[in-house]
């Protein structure tokens, strides 16, 4: 699957748009809000990935997180941040990044934020992975990332993933997938990727990019979230993971 899939994706205005919304009306989710005083400092140095319009940014700079640093891969969302706070200045620093080849000096950053599923959304494996060791490169020894991704494991879709592996087996499948758990829709706006991942992948990529698992758990089962929350983003999981040393080979 190629990048430029999701990068004309969340250039389109309507999708900015919908991003902006969330921005203004729908603010952090309750488990975001628990985990990042839970997991993060106030004083700590953030830098949040796949940042949209702000919807986390402006969160955190609300609950007085005041050293932010906010970047997408997609210029019109950075743009559309901006003039949201321009209305009424947080002191956030908003940039355009390429999350597999961040600009930043190493070991600048106490905490790493990838919300709403963004790591997911990098197509290949070898790409996320990337990803992974950059935030682990920009992150000071002890470090904390948190992210979320859906759940390939998750009960409800067994039968879906189950069909998936009969299609991958049979050599049936999407030959524009590139791996297992690669999904791609089909919208109003065009067309979205973004990869399902299983509980032990996240692992064995994590420990491979010099991390340690802190807490893994299913937003259903952190925090109760309002029903804007819950039609913005269908259920994720969270991973909130340390950083221990340097990534393998």
């Amino acid at each position: 699957m190629d990048d430029a899939v999701n990068r004309r994706y969340f250039s389109d205005p309507k999708i900015v748009l919908d991003y902006a919304r969330a921005a203004v009306n729908v603010g952090l989710w309750e488990s975001e809000r628990f985990l990042f005083e839970k997991f993060i400092s106030r004083d700590a140095k953030i830098l949040e990935l796949g940042c949209g319009a702000g919807r986390v940014a402006f969160g955190l700079a609300r609950l007085g997180f005041g050293k932010i640093t906010a970047t997408d891969f997609a210029l019109p969302m950075i743009e559309t941040a901006k003039e949201i706070d321009a209305r009424e200045p947080s002191g956030i620093t908003f940039s355009v990044e390429d999350a597999t080849a961040l600009t930043f000096p190493e070991n600048v950053f106490d905490a790493a934020i990838f919300a709403f599923n963004g790591l997911q959304m990098i197509p290949k494996r070898e790409r996320r992975l990337r990803a992974m060791r950059e935030v682990a490169r920009v992150l000071r020894e002890g470090g904390i990332f948190i992210f979320t991704g859906h759940d390939r494991n998750v009960p409800a879709r067994q039968r879906y993933w189950d069909e998936e592996s009969r299609r991958w087996r049979e050599r049936s499948r999407d030959v524009a997938l590139d791996d297992f758990g690669d999904l791609r829709h089909e919208t109003p706006q065009g067309e979205m990727f973004i990869h399902a991942a299983a509980p032990d992948e996240i692992c064995a990529a994590l420990e491979l990019s010099g991390f340690r698992v802190v807490f893994s758990e299913l937003r259903s089962r952190i925090c109760p979230e309002s029903e804007s929350v819950r039609d913005f983003s269908d259920d994720t999981r969270f991973w909130v993971a340390e950083k221990t040393g340097s990534a393998s080979k």
